[in-house]
């Protein structure tokens, strides 16, 4: 038995997340653990490797069990001997600056020899196609980029288990099926992995699907007598949606709010070979885009992770390099002053816990509010709290947003994001960690400001998703930018 889990009871800050959980990983076996999004997912997977309770929360369990040794005493440190985990936001596993620094920093930590590390990186790198990303900050890798560099780190170290958060969430479709089969690799040598995601359609293959239900216990899918029942327990936990919900798009619109003229979006990479030297790379990215946005679109922007949407994102805010012209309403937003640019165009962040400021939940919504100058504090508070009980975040007003899941923090930065003037919202996976309810309260949300005359611009790797919602779909393909629908 690799991992053997008996009556987990689980609460923090006052609210139980799990009661009387038990479950079993056998060797060699993959298994889906999904749930809603803030159902305790990611708890359950912090309790097994240690970091809850140590860092927070009240535990009572008969045994946490790793390879028939129990652990539930041993620390965080202790326990990354027997379990790795691919955290929900990559970017948090890091302590260095780069994936060659993250790999040396790992192997070191884990006491190999040095003579060897050369050449464990060179070889982990080639097996997932990664040699490309050694040396590049992590500051500029995109949010699929992070979460590869994320994967080659977990399994640099041989260990029993191995628990992956939502690890394909900012990943193409390519990408994905090459992980699939390193991971099916990996449990053919014996060893254990729990998956943890909300898109549970794409693993049919595992050897068994477990659900965190809002009764805080765990239930095991592959119990039920029929398929019919998994899909109507789904349906009704929020996990999948009927697809007959989906709301009709939207009507087309012939003014056009923004204007793409030539446009080809790069990065610059300095490399300094000593005090005086120093060598400038620049890495073209998208080539001669040309396409407009007309007002109220819902449009989609989709490619592979790492080929530039977040950076064409960041050109139209001209917080990147580019050149030919982009036009907001005909003006060249060159010319424009940050202020006037900004006050027109939001951005939701692919990692949301970037863009927080304040050190609550209802803090940062007041803050979103009276920026634009229409309210008072005492009737923008009062409209705070009412827009947070509409979205089901009324209990967790006084909480710090960066201790939300992650699908919180997505649903709460599209909230803020969307409660001023902004003429165009730009959009970065608006649906990553989210389970198909809340993913579908927010595309339908998304879809009704359009329809009220916002226009959206957003990425996702959820072609579902984006067949369902989106009006225009543009692909960006070996940097040139395609009109697909």
């Amino acid at each position: 038995m690799t991992l053997s889990v008996k009556d987990l009871s689980f609460q923090i800050g006052g609210k139980k997340l799990m009661d009387s959980v038990s479950l079993d990983i056998h060797e060699g076996e993959i298994v889906l653990l999904c749930g809603t999004s803030g159902s305790g997912k990611s708890t359950l997977a912090n309790t097994i490797n240690g970091y809850f309770p140590e860092y927070g929360g009240h535990q009572i369990v008969s045994h946490i069990k790793i390879n028939n040794e129990d652990v539930q005493h041993k620390s965080v440190v202790e326990r990354s001997d027997y379990v790795r985990t691919l955290f929900q936001n990559a970017r948090l596993s890091f302590s260095m600056k780069t994936l060659r620094e993250e790999m040396v920093f790992c192997l070191e930590n884990n006491r190999i020899a040095a003579d060897k590390m050369d050449d464990i990186i060179a070889n982990k790198v080639r097996d997932l196609k990664l040699e490309y990303l050694l040396d590049r900050s992590f500051d500029d890798l995109s949010g699929g980029e992070l979460q590869r560099a994320a994967f080659v780190c977990a399994d640099l170290v041989d260990v029993p288990l191995y628990i992956m958060d939502e690890p394909f969430a900012n990943v193409d479709e390519d990408t994905i099926q090459d992980y699939i089969g390193y991971m099916k690799a990996i449990v053919a040598k014996g060893k254990s992995i729990i998956i943890i995601d909300h898109h549970v359609s794409r693993w049919d293959w595992v050897d068994r699907w477990l659900l965190l239900g809002s009764d805080q216990r765990l239930h095991d899918l592959s119990l039920l007598q029929s398929d019919q029942m998994k899909q109507d327990l789904l349906i009704k936990e929020g996990i999948s949606v009927e697809a007959s919900s989906i709301p009709e798009k939207n009507a087309g619109n012939e003014e056009v709010l923004l204007e793409l003229d030539e446009v080809s979006v790069f990065h610059k990479t300095v490399k300094r070979h000593s005090l005086f030297r120093k060598e400038i790379k620049t890495t073209m990215l998208i080539e001669n885009a040309q396409f407009n946005l007309t007002k109220g679109s819902l449009t989609a922007l989709v490619g592979p992770s790492g080929i530039g949407k977040s950076s064409l994102f960041k050109a139209i805010l001209n917080v990147s390099p580019y050149s030919g012209d982009i036009r907001l309403q005909g003006q060249d937003i060159r010319k424009m002053k940050a202020r006037d640019l900004y006050s027109k165009v939001g951005l939701v962040f692919q990692d949301p816990s970037l863009q927080f400021v304040k050190t609550n939940v209802l803090a940062e919504m007041v803050l979103s509010l009276t920026a634009w100058g229409n309210d008072g504090d005492e009737e923008a508070e009062r409209e705070a709290q009412e827009l947070l009980k509409q979205h089901h975040f009324e209990n967790k007003a006084d909480q710090s947003p960066w201790v939300l899941s992650q699908g919180q923090q997505r649903r709460l930065a599209v909230i803020c994001m969307t409660v001023g003037e902004q003429q165009l919202l730009l959009v970065d996976e608006p649906t990553y960690g989210q389970d198909a309810r809340n993913a579908k309260k927010i595309m339908d949300k998304l879809h009704e400001l359009c329809r009220q005359g916002m226009t959206c611009l957003f990425t996702s790797h959820d072609f579902e998703l984006v067949d369902a919602y989106a009006d225009t779909i543009y692909e960006i393909k070996e940097k040139k930018v395609i009109q697909t629908r």
